[in-house]
């Protein structure tokens, strides 16, 4: 599966679903709009001397305490490690995202997934690169008949199972209700 490398802190905002916009200097490749792509933390974080240096106004007042402010702040944030993963489902220049940078590509993010257990001991890479350990299977809503792409690896607390939102109808696919298709 592809997985793409972000920095600390931005990749558990990510994941946490806080952040919906990537920034990069580049378009996101047309074959992976629409795709769930991994997230991995990179080795050195952001150094975070004064969040006013790292965040807008908007962006800081938009944090909730707790949670998001401990994200922002590194505690117990992984690094060298994927952490989650995040559909990109466009991208654009400009945004009215308050995450969104002007003057550089917006790649747009929704349906995050936080992975409890964060694969550790990664080495990242420039750009998309492979991670071998993630497997994808072609399934079928039960609720519309749509053909999705399904990541082995959801899970969800308290009880852990693979779950999958369509991508058509927004059902969300629970792995019992999985009709794998070869």
């Amino acid at each position: 599966m592809k997985a793409i490398t972000v920095k600390q802190p931005w990749a558990s905002l990510i994941v946490h679903g806080i952040k919906d916009i990537e920034n990069r200097t580049w378009p996101c490749p047309k074959r992976y709009i629409g795709k769930r792509v991994l997230i991995h933390a990179s080795s050195s974080p952001v150094k975070m001397v004064n969040p006013n240096n790292i965040f807008s106004k908007q962006q800081w007042d938009s944090l909730s305490m707790g949670l998001q402010r401990e994200i922002i702040c590194g505690y117990n944030e992984p690094t060298s490690a994927i952490i989650g993963s995040v559909e990109i489902v466009d991208c654009v220049q400009n945004h009215p995202s308050i995450w969104a940078e002007k003057g550089v590509y917006n790649w747009v993010l929704a349906n995050s997934i936080t992975y409890n257990e964060p694969i550790e001991n990664v080495k990242g890479k420039l750009s998309f690169w492979d991670y071998p350990g993630i497997k994808e299977v072609k399934i079928e809503c039960p609720e519309c008949g749509s053909i999705e792409i399904a990541v082995e690896d959801y899970t969800t607390a308290p009880f852990p199972t693979y779950l999958h939102r369509c991508n058509k109808c927004e059902y969300v696919i629970m792995e019992s209700e999985w009709n794998v298709i070869k």
